[in-house]
């Protein structure tokens, strides 16, 4: 018997080894009384932080109501839901961020504000959890009713999908669904046929909509073309740039606003897959670069210097 008592008390140690290095992600937090041990996962919520308390079988302890600093977003998760990544591995982060780079509408519809962004991409939710997003009612065509509107997931490689929840509240233009897995998700709303949004009134300054991109490509100069659409934020961010722009480098150098839901034949031609993108073209327009998201003025004078365009 003697003999085996060094081979039981390592058994004994490796098994004791293996217990106290089995951790869970997060943060660690003290046990209640009759309760499995619990972790803690960090919430990221457009810059507002705290964190939510899991027990060992990643399932929320509590029921959790958050909502983001502007009032923009705000997640609900009821009590027992469990989160894990797309691995079904324990989530050890939530975080929602607005993204620059707007994926392309579905067809029918537009974008309605910010596109968010739930990560990490592919996390699932069981049961969903409730995602909340304002709108601007001014940025809805006549025509379309608050009610119309809706939230949809964007997934890459999949496109969009349809949401089979959703709860409008007019009063304080705001909108809820109900989120089984993370990904890119906004306010949609659909594009009507008769809507005088679609004709809209020239601006004041440059009409740089009025262009037509085949015209100014066999001008004989460089032209600069963003793909946009009037009410995407980054496309608002870039429009007094581009006018700006249009202004400085008179008989120069084109620039030209495409807007992608009336220009869809365009926008395919070019592969634009997402807003805003903007391509630069050389005077035999030829596509010399292109960039997506908001470009900052100072960049795209660099880039004309370096194309001779001063």
């Amino acid at each position: 018997m003697k003999k085996y008592v060094p081979l039981l008390i390592a058994l004994l140690v490796c098994a004791a080894l293996a217990a106290g290095c089995a951790t869970s992600p997060g943060k660690p937090v003290p046990s209640a009384s009759g309760e499995l041990p619990a972790y803690q996962i960090q919430i990221d919520l457009l810059g507002k932080k705290r964190e939510i308390t899991v027990n060992s079988q990643h399932k929320l302890i509590t029921s959790v109501q958050f909502i983001s600093n502007d009032s923009r977003v705000s997640l609900a998760i009821d009590k027992g839901t469990r989160l894990l990544d797309k691995d079904g591995r324990p989530l050890e982060h939530i975080q929602v961020t607005t993204t620059q780079s707007l994926p392309l509408p579905p067809e029918g519809a537009y974008i309605v504000g910010a596109v968010y962004e739930l990560d990490p991409q592919g996390a699932t939710v069981d049961p969903p959890l409730r995602l909340t997003l304002s709108y601007d009612p001014e940025e809805l065509p006549e025509g379309v009713r608050e009610g119309d509107v809706y939230i949809a997931p964007y997934d890459e490689g999949m496109g969009w999908s349809k949401s089979y929840y959703k709860s409008v509240d007019t009063k304080n233009h705001r909108v809820t669904t109900q989120v089984n897995h993370f990904a890119k998700f906004a306010v949609l709303a659909p594009i009507m046929p008769t809507s005088p949004q679609l004709t809209p009134k020239p601006p004041p300054g440059p009409d740089l909509t009025s262009i037509p991109l085949q015209q100014a490509l066999s001008s004989g100069k460089p032209t600069l073309a963003e793909f946009g659409w009037r009410t995407c934020i980054p496309c608002k961010q870039m429009k007094p740039i581009l006018e700006e722009l249009a202004v400085e480098y008179e008989g120069k150098l084109n620039v030209v606003i495409v807007e992608v839901y009336e220009q869809r034949a365009l926008t395919q031609q070019y592969s634009i897959m997402a807003i805003p993108t903007q391509i630069v073209f050389d005077s035999s327009g030829k596509e010399v670069t292109r960039h997506i998201g908001l470009w900052p003025k100072k960049e795209i004078t660099t880039q004309l210097k370096k194309m001779g365009v001063n």
